[in-house]
């Protein structure tokens, strides 16, 4: 397409936030941009108009997002429908206004097939000289999304950072274009407590040089990274990366320099941090972004040797099952890429799996480790290792009975003898006594 054509037809498919809007219907099902790449002006819009509306379908994945569309006002309009949980849809859950779908992250491209989304709202930058726009954030399921969605909205802004990877839209992709420059969404970071950063330096034990790694989000994640500054040589391929990666990288941590596939590149499929973080990927070949079905892609994920998977959970029972989605009445988590991480590392030579969590919740009152679990997320056969602030069990491999002395020992002290005494109440049929 030469660019005269496109640059026509970019500036003629341009219009505001309110009319863009206004072509949404009730009924429709509505694709959010996930993550922190969703286009707050057309969401802001979205709501404004809710009136109108009755019952439309918004599918998201929150992590980043104020969730405007999730406040009391709107659960007579809006049935939100959301990959990951977040305590910002509480109250629409308690409305019945939210539900969750269990749904890894390597699949939802694969679910995006199979529906029939009406109107997907992503953000872009503005094109370049060739008349293709920049995912900027987030790539995750958009691509999908733009081939699959009857009607494709865009948010432009010049905010963005321009990434590499499978980051590129052409204006022909996209059906209607509104200007509006602002302040991205982004996560900030959060300062590891003590036993954050004991938690980190165990699981730093388990890491070897010239690994390749995915971590999570949040503190647990971040005392990891920050506990690797003496290993060489390490590959990043994971869900999103963060701030404290790039300093892994400047300090000459993270090289990629080992990697069988995409080398000397660091791989995710979302930016989740700062401002820092975005300036620091903007127009940085070393960093590169691919949709989420790749990314997580356990069979892409097990060409790369050594690959180890580090990931979070709410909670864990005494046999190594893992909930990392639920505690209570409403999901505060979900699935996300955890199983098709662990799946992969379980598939790469040399590969580990390794769960990162503190010992007690509600500041001490309970323990995160348990008998038993009511949800599970990952099961007891994937899981290589659990570290918490006490140390590393060590749980391939192992009998119930091995298992369960192994996680009473990194248990807070204070619920040892508890768990320890209602293990044997209920597994007398695998003992009399550990």
């Amino acid at each position: 397409m030469t660019i005269k054509k496109w640059a026509t037809l970019y500036n003629t498919r341009q219009t505001s936030a309110e009319q863009a809007i206004s072509t949404i219907q009730s009924f429709q099902k509505v694709f959010l941009a996930p993550f922190c790449n969703e286009p707050q002006t057309l969401v802001e819009e979205l709501v404004r108009q809710k009136a109108r509306l009755q019952n439309v379908y918004l599918y998201n994945a929150v992590i980043g997002s104020p969730c405007i569309y999730a406040d009391q006002t709107c659960h007579s309009h809006f049935k939100i429908r959301t990959f990951l949980g977040s305590s910002l849809l509480k109250s629409a859950y308690m409305n019945y206004a939210c539900d969750y779908l269990p749904v890894n992250l390597s699949e939802i491209p694969r679910w995006v097939d199979q529906e029939k989304i009406d109107v997907a709202l992503i953000q872009v930058s503005s094109p370049n000289d060739e008349g293709y726009c920049n995912l900027g954030l987030s790539v995750d399921t958009v691509q999908t999304l733009i081939k699959r969605a009857a009607t494709v909205i865009a948010q432009v802004n010049n905010e963005l950072p321009l990434t590499y990877g499978e980051t590129l839209v052409h204006v022909s992709e996209i059906d209607q274009f509104v200007l509006s420059d602002r302040p991205l969404l982004s996560i900030p970071n959060g300062k590891p407590s003590e036993d954050d950063m004991k938690i980190g330096r165990y699981v730093a034990e388990l890491i070897p040089d010239h690994a390749t790694i995915q971590v999570g989000l949040g503190k647990i994640a971040d005392s990891v990274l920050i506990s690797l500054k003496s290993k060489k040589g390490l590959g990043i391929h994971s869900g999103s990366i963060t701030d404290p990666v790039t300093e892994l990288i400047d300090l000459g941590v993270i090289t990629n320099e080992h990697k069988e596939i995409n080398q000397y590149k660091t791989v995710c499929t979302t930016l989740t941090g700062t401002k820092e973080l975005y300036k620091y990927s903007h127009m940085n070949k070393e960093i590169q972004l691919y949709p989420s079905d790749y990314t997580h892609n356990p069979a892409v994920i097990s060409k790369m040797r050594n690959f180890h998977s580090i990931n979070s959970a709410l909670e864990v029972d005494l046999s190594g099952q893992i909930n990392a989605e639920q505690v209570g009445d409403f999901p505060v988590a979900g699935v996300g890429g955890q199983m098709d991480f662990i799946h992969g590392a379980r598939l790469s030579k040399g590969g580990k799996a390794i769960i990162a969590l503190p010992s007690t919740a509600k500041k001490g009152a309970q323990s995160r480790i348990k008998v038993k679990i009511p949800y599970v997320t990952s099961i007891k056969s994937e899981i290589d290792y659990v570290v918490t602030e006490f140390g590393i069990a060590s749980l391939f491999g192992k009998s119930l009975s091995e298992r369960a002395q192994a996680l009473i020992a990194i248990a807070h002290p204070d619920f040892r003898d508890e768990l320890h005494s209602d293990f044997e109440k209920n597994m007398r049929w695998v003992l009399k006594k550990i």
